[in-house]
């Protein structure tokens, strides 16, 4: 099967060479996307609350561009700056999936200045 590039002006544009989302078949791969506001380049705010809520808004805009939404996602992965963002970061989370939630790893990672997450989602459509 093909891959299908997804573009989209709702997310950040990426800034190496990879692609905001591919879908193959049924399947979409969104790349990790970050906090940053796609129409300023700036990052929603300065905690991991507002940048979680911003990160998920661009992994949904990189979804719609393949067709897909955040329903569709089965699995995510989370990069923290620090792990002790986690209760914030998963506070944003939980607005945005219901059970059966997707599966997920989360794991403290070294990030840009002024980052505090990263998330990457796979979804599936029926």
């Amino acid at each position: 099967m093909a891959r299908v590039e997804g573009r989209t002006e709702g997310a950040p544009k990426p800034v190496a060479a990879y692609s905001q989302a591919v879908r193959v078949g049924s399947t979409i791969s969104v790349a990790g996307q970050a906090g940053f506001d796609p129409e300023t380049g700036q990052l929603a705010g300065a905690d991991v609350g507002a940048q979680t809520v911003q990160t998920f808004k661009n992994i949904g805009a990189a979804l719609a561009a393949c067709g897909a939404t955040l329903d569709d996602v089965i699995r995510v992965d989370v990069y923290l700056s620090t792990l002790s963002d986690f209760a914030a970061m998963n506070e944003q989370y939980a607005h945005v999936f219901s059970a059966p939630y997707p599966t997920r790893t989360t794991v403290g990672v070294e990030l840009p200045p002024g980052m505090k997450v990263e998330i990457t989602a796979l979804a599936v459509q029926d």
